[in-house]
């Protein structure tokens, strides 16, 4: 776990944010938008000073996952991350994006956020599963670790008998 040092602060923050194509068009199925998409995310990351832990992508969303955000709120991050790359992705690749007729937009109206703990590879893979089906429903990350961990069994007799 590594921990950033702020003129008034000391810690981490980490955000998952998730949005999803206009009409939930299957455009991440083409390689050429999904690199353009996660180059446009890191120049916005850069230009706001946040760190992009990691950039997932189903074929009709993507998992954004930031680190020390905290000098933004959740819908001013969803707003720049939105605007700013579904106009540079429209620019960039007009053709590719015809053919899913999006219209003049490029995400669709809302998005998923949620504050997590430290991104591990592991926590990441819990997030992104739990995402594919009702988010609001499932259990939370700790939950799942203990869930899924072996559980110790007390082999030894206890001294007295």
């Amino acid at each position: 776990m590594e921990w950033n040092s702020f003129s008034h602060s000391y810690g981490e923050s980490y955000l998952h944010l998730q949005f999803t194509p206009k009409y939930r068009r299957r455009v991440f199925i083409d390689n050429t938008i999904r690199r353009a998409c996660k180059d446009i995310m890191g120049w916005v990351a850069k230009e706001l000073e946040v760190d992009i832990e990691a950039v997932e992508f189903g074929p009709e969303h993507l998992h954004l996952f930031i680190k020390n955000w905290k000098n933004y709120s959740i819908s001013y991050l969803a707003q720049m991350f939105k605007g700013k790359s579904s106009f540079e992705i429209r620019k960039r690749l007009p053709k590719e994006l015809r053919k899913f007729k999006l219209g003049n937009s490029f995400w669709s109206d809302g998005y998923f956020h949620e504050t997590v703990g430290s991104v591990t590879a592991d926590a990441r893979k819990f997030y992104i599963q739990r995402c594919q089906d009702k988010h609001w429903q499932g259990v939370d990350y700790l939950m799942y670790k203990q869930l899924t961990q072996p559980t110790l069994i007390n082999y030894f007799k206890p001294s007295g008998l």
